[in-house]
């Protein structure tokens, strides 16, 4: 059974995928397409599983931010919701205590789409992602 739906990130958010941090996108799924991404000094692949959207993370270099995730064991390291405004999804979810912890950078992976990380004790880590068509 489902509870009620909020809208912690602002109207029409909606889910895009979860991020898992992995050594090695090779070892861990042999034949996808990598991506690089040197403005967050990742690796990153993409894979669909039951329908939703995985994204596996490589660190990318010794200063990759994903080097911490992997040293403390943490592989699920983050669910992206997909927004139409970066601005209206900081606001919005600043009431539920998500605080951001980086600037709004393009995404190599998402064709230089604006990313932006927020923060919540509760929820944890979450990639905010713009689609100005939504």
């Amino acid at each position: 059974m489902m509870g009620p739906s909020v809208e912690i990130f602002g109207p029409r958010a909606r889910f895009h995928h979860l991020g898992i941090a992995v050594q090695s996108i090779d070892a861990t799924q042999a034949g996808l397409v990598k991506i690089e991404d040197s403005i967050q000094s990742v690796t990153v692949a993409f894979l669909e599983v039951a329908n939703q959207t995985i994204e596996l993370i490589e660190p990318l270099g010794n200063d990759s931010p994903i080097n911490q995730n992997l040293k403390k064991g943490i592989r699920l390291v983050h669910f992206c919701i997909e927004v139409p405004n970066l601005e209206i999804a900081l606001n919005a979810c600043a009431k539920s205590n998500f605080h951001p912890i980086s600037r709004a950078e393009p995404a190599v992976a998402f064709e230089m789409r604006k990313i932006l990380w927020v923060m919540n004790q509760k929820f944890g880590l979450v990639e905010l992602l713009e689609n100005k068509n939504l």
